[in-house]
């Protein structure tokens, strides 16, 4: 019996719609038809269309020319190797059809973001893992596997399946399938022993009864039965195993994961950076949402000609907001708002003018975008459009939506024009559909060399198909079904709500592009990742969606920061970052982010980007009272761009003395030492620091002056001599000298007791860029800054004993726009710079036998020196810090030619204080409206850090050679020395001629 257009377009799955059998506990099979299949027995009329049957009739209603693409059915099937590419093209190896198996599910941090900000604590999503397979880890009184053994697993069983797949192919020469359907229970049995323990949670059954024999015999299969296995050819037996890999992943106890999602560069984790798109509000130009109750509470407004579903539009709605709910398939923006049109009857087609009533509702209902997955067959973008937009009443209300339209599944280029009403007419995008594999599908519309032409029916450079034409993947895309379950669909009906749940995201967090179609438009085209001939093509038009492109800056050299200026206003400058002469992520902002502004067309885009990594995946507070998420995935595509400077060098025995001579009762000495480079700044034009001292013969007074390492000769310590005692960033020994350290510096002495010294100092920093190591990216980052500070220092040392010496000492520090080593590119940051006073307190003692202790403690006050319209500064009473530190040294260890010293110390620690910082940012997250900022935060609370350090030297050939040995071990490492290794060892050797 010749069947009817009409009927059996009843069941017809709009531009796409081909579904894979056996992935849907409750859904009806549908058996797509390859080279040698029979017709089954029972066949609903959708087999009957997809398997070839008589479609070329008209509708009932002539009118109702907008109808699925189906296009030529072996065109998206092929062969077997068109269908699934090469059989192991589709599967991989491994690596193609999970990803590289690392990358699809992870590794876990890569894929999920890190683990615990997408699902929260792992522990109380997914209980204690490590016993899944007795079943002992259970939530919800469900086992839950790891993900990192599902991958082992997965991994180990595709394996065996390929060895299977291939022993099948070989038996139906010999039609002997006994060993095949050993195999086969082999696969049973390595499934069983991983997953028996969910299934008998779930189901109540056993893993046999609950899973495998209903999946069995969905496919006519009867393991004990070796013939029964003769006849699934090579397609059936690769959707055989396709939906045994979907159907136990349903008992994971979290929502599936698809390919689809590495390949648009998209993780659950981004959607919840975001906060979820809450607000935004996707149209559904579509086939109703039937049979998915969750699905169906997105929606909050429904229209349309009748009520009639077959799946299509559940499926579609499904991959733009489908929760992240622990079941089921994940959707890209799950919190949207969707409201629904069907403009389709009971034949299961349209016309011009039921979707024209659908683009009307919609876009009165205040969708932002609308997603239809329609058309006339045979054309990637019909004419007809033109006539929807032109629609005086649509042209009313559709101005601020974006139209994402399928593409069709006819697999043809377009070569006719459209003509096109510019000034009046929507911002729309066309939507192809990629394979795995980043090719373009053989069923997919492309968009050719076709035109969109104004009145003058001349095509302008810009205006070609191609440049509104983006890919998407829609192959064998599992989706949600119409039955509460999943399944697996293709066609570009499938790729187009990936790229309107992306703009849905776009939305969510910049809510004003509602306003701005032809930017959210341009945003999208210009972060996809190009496929094809270089540029804009006729095959993937402008390549394939980044989600996370299209949520980063497109240029991060053009990002502005505004700072604060006078009276309220706001200077635009080139995106700025704090900057520390030590290690930067010490003084990470612990409740401060910055917020960057990129501009496009005639309206911005924010990007909050965090100061601390522990903000990264936190909600925030706006200036609106709203909650926003801080955008942690910019780490790579921002922070790498902003860049650090800083750096500290090592302490060493290297330095060298020598008497000038004696005049009467004074004595002069020399020395000389190499300087400890830092990067991206240079002391001045020698490599070494030297100095002179001038003291009485008696020793009753002295004078020191000289260029580089200030802090040790103002210290004046015997057992805290080193450069790296005073670092800020490694010694306990008065830090605030060493951040004021390595300029000139001047020192003098006096007893005024046998038991009492005195004496008293100065000591700079002026270190400008240094342009001959940092390139021009760095100098453009880092600008001319320089690194300045100052420090008056006075002790006094009392000697109650020959072998005991004690100080105590007050230092002040004076440093130009900066806070304890924290330095702004902007001026306006630390304008003035910041004060510090310090009280150290110390001890010397003398062992005996070569052996010295050495203590210091300093405690220490900083404040702000003050200065208006300032955007980063000191609160209240400033910041006060703690460093101590305890070193041992031995000198004539082995012989009177070496030496040995030990120190353990506690780098500065903020232990109180605040800061106030003033930053433009959003404040009406509606409109897009910035405006002046001010937050107070205080900087890490974290675990103290405790460094060891080891120095080792000895003398050979005379004094005219040395060897070194050094080492540094960070004890109980924390987030403030991020980037510096935990251990740190080395050695130098030197030669005198």
């Amino acid at each position: 019996m010749k069947l009817r257009r009409s009927t059996v377009l009843l069941k017809a799955a709009l531009l796409a719609g081909i579904a894979l059998p056996g992935t849907a506990f409750a859904a009806p099979a549908i058996t797509p038809p390859t080279p040698s299949a029979a017709v089954p027995p029972a066949l609903t009329l959708l087999d009957l269309d997809l398997l070839g049957a008589d479609t070329s009739a008209a509708p009932a209603d002539p009118s109702r020319t907008i109808r699925p693409y189906y296009g030529n059915i072996n065109a998206f099937y092929g062969t077997i190797n068109a269908f699934y590419g090469n059989i192991n093209a589709f599967y991989g190896n491994i690596n193609a059809f999970y990803g590289n198996i690392n990358a699809f599910y992870g590794n876990i941090n890569a894929f999920y973001g890190n683990i615990n900000a997408f699902w929260g604590d792992i522990n109380s999503v997914y209980g204690n893992m490590a016993a899944f397979a007795d079943g002992t880890a259970t939530i919800d009184g469900y086992a839950k596997p790891q993900w990192t053994a599902m991958a082992g697993f997965w991994g180990g069983l595709t394996n065996q399946w390929v060895a299977l797949d291939s022993q099948w192919s070989a038996a139906a020469g010999t039609q002997d399938y006994g060993a095949v359907a050993g195999g086969l229970r082999g696969l049973v049995d390595t499934s069983r022993n991983f997953w028996g323990a969910a299934v008998q949670s779930r189901t109540g059954k056993s893993f046999d009864d609950g899973f495998a024999n209903p999946l069995f015999a969905r496919f006519g299969i009867d393991p004990n039965d070796p013939n029964s296995l003769a006849s699934l050819d090579a397609a059936t037996r690769q959707r055989f195993y396709i939906s045994w890999y979907d159907q136990l992943m349903n008992y994971a106890g979290a929502d599936h994961v698809d390919w689809w999602m590495k390949a648009v560069n998209w993780s659950p984790a981004l959607t919840t950076t975001l906060g979820s798109a809450k607000r935004a509000t996707i149209g559904l130009l579509d086939f109703s949402i039937t049979g998915n109750a969750t699905l169906s509470d997105n929606v909050s407004k429904f229209g349309g000609v009748s009520t009639f579903s077959n799946g299509h539009g559940t499926a579609v709605a499904g991959l733009m907001v489908a929760p992240i709910d622990g079941t089921g398939v994940m959707g890209i923006a799950p919190n949207a708002t969707v409201v629904a049109y069907n403009p389709f009857d009971a034949s299961g087609t349209s016309n011009w003018d039921d979707i024209t009533k659908g683009v009307l509702m919609l876009s009165k209902s205040g969708a932002g975008i609308v997603n239809m997955s329609l058309g006339i067959p045979g054309w990637t973008f019909n004419p007809g459009w033109n006539q929807v937009f032109t629609n005086s009443d649509v042209k009313k209300v559709a101005q601020n939506t974006v139209f994402v339209i399928a593409a069709g599944n006819s697999g043809v280029s377009q070569t006719e024009n459209v003509k096109w009403d510019f000034d009046k007419n929507p911002e729309f995008l066309l939507v192809g559909s990629v394979d795995p594999n980043g090719t373009i599908s053989n069923f997919s519309n492309r968009p050719g060399t076709a035109c969109l032409i104004d009145k003058s029916s001349k095509c302008v450079a810009g205006n070609e198909l191609m440049n509104r034409f983006i890919v998407a993947p829609g192959e064998l895309l599992l989706v949600a079904d119409d039955s509460g379950g999943i399944t697996r669909m293709s066609g570009t009906s499938f790729a187009a709500p990936l790229v309107s749940g992306t703009i849905a995201l776009m939305q969510g967090r910049w809510p004003w592009l509602v306003n701005y179609p032809a930017e959210t438009v341009s945003i999208v085209l210009k972060s996809a990742k190009d496929l094809g001939a270089p540029g804009v093509d006729p095959v993937y038009g402008v390549g394939e969606l980044d989600v996370t492109a299209a949520l980063s800056p497109l240029d991060p050299t053009k990002l502005v920061w505004y700072a604060p200026g006078p009276l309220g206003s706001m200077v635009p400058t080139t995106a700025k970052m704090l900057q520390t002469t030590g290690s930067a992520a010490k003084w990470e902002a612990n409740g401060v982010y910055v917020t960057l502004f990129e501009k496009i067309g005639n309206t911005q885009r924010d990007f909050a980007v965090p100061l601390s990594s522990r903000l990264y995946g936190q909600s925030v507070t706006s200036a609106d009272g709203s909650k926003q998420m801080l955008m942690s995935y910019l780490t790579g595509r921002a922070l790498g761009w902003l860049g650090q400077g800083g750096a500290s060098g090592f302490a060493s025995f290297a330095e060298r003395t020598a008497p000038v001579g004696v005049s009467g009762d004074v004595e002069v000495t020399t020395a000389m030492a190499p300087r400890a480079p830092v990067y991206g700044f240079r002391d001045g034009r020698m490599p070494y620091q030297t100095s002179v001292r001038v003291a009485a013969a008696d020793g009753k007074a002295g004078f020191r002056m000289g260029v580089g390492d200030g802090a040790v000769a103002l210290g004046q310590r015997q057992g805290l001599a080193m450069i790296s005692d005073y670092d800020v960033d490694a010694g306990g020994a008065n830090p605030l000298l060493g951040m004021a350290s390595g300029g000139a510096y001047a020192t003098a002495d006096a007893r005024l007791s046998p038991t009492i010294r005195v004496s008293a100092g100065y000591t700079d920093r002026n270190r400008q860029r240094d342009t001959r190591t940092l390139g021009m990216r760095e100098l453009t980052l880092l600008g001319g800054t320089r690194d300045a500070a100052s420090a008056q220092h006075v002790s006094i040392e009392y000697r109650p004993a020959s072998a005991l010496t004690l100080t105590a000492a007050m230092t002040h520090l004076a440093e130009d726009n900066a806070v304890l080593g924290v330095r702004s590119l902007d001026p306006n940051d630390f304008a003035k710079g910041s004060a510090s006073d310090g009280v150290t307190m110390g001890a010397d003692i003398a062992l005996g036998h070569g052996l010295g202790l050495a203590v210091s403690a300093t405690r220490a006050r900083t404040r702000d020196r003050g200065g208006a319209d300032r955007n980063l500064s000191l609160s209240g009473n400033g910041l006060t810090t703690s460093a101590y530190e305890v070193a041992v040294s031995a000198a004539n260890l082995f012989d009177r030619r070496d030496s040995i010293r030990f120190a353990v110390s506690q780098p500065m620690y903020v232990e109180a204080g605040r800061f106030d910082f003033s930053s433009v940012e959003v404040i009406d997250r509606d409109t897009g409206e910035i405006g002046v900022v001010s937050r107070s935060f205080a900087p890490p609370r974290e675990a103290r850090m405790f460094v060891g350090e080891m120095l080792y030297g000895r003398s050979f050939n005379g004094g005219m050679g040395e060897i070194q040995l050094f080492g540094r071990a960070q004890l109980r490492p924390s987030a403030a020395a991020q980037g510096t290794p935990a251990l740190m060892a080395g050695t130098r050797v030197s030669f005198g001629f």
